[in-house]
């Protein structure tokens, strides 16, 4: 599931268990905050992570409990499209992905607008 409002790319500990993954072979632990409140998990090393055509190697992703009953195999973040221009276009139904239309830095916040 690709979610705009996470920066973090995240597994459901179910999915993590699947790909070989463990607690036991984390990287450091990692903390999500919902709604819901806080939960701690832990961040792995992928070597691969394959969504939507692109590919990102040697990915850090976290790993946490997803509600029980919850039918997602994880969640892609922001950091899955660092450096890419993202297009979600509800009318079409459509997402696109292009590497090279990087867009700009955005002005500074203390720069006056004109």
């Amino acid at each position: 599931m690709l979610d705009t409002g996470t920066a973090r790319t995240i597994l459901s500990e179910r999915t993590a268990s699947l790909l070989g993954f463990s607690a036991s072979g984390a990287t450091r632990r990692s903390r999500v905050s919902s709604v819901l409140g806080a939960e701690v998990g832990y961040m792995v090393r992928a070597p691969r992570v394959h969504a939507l055509d692109w590919e990102r190697n040697d990915f850090e992703v976290a790993c946490h409990s997803f509600a029980p009953g919850t039918q997602v195999a994880g969640l892609l973040g922001g950091d899955f499209f660092a450096g890419m221009r993202l297009v979600i276009d509800y009318g079409a139904e459509t997402v696109e992905l292009d590497e090279s239309a990087t867009p700009p830095d955005p002005p500074p916040l203390d720069t006056p607008p004109g």
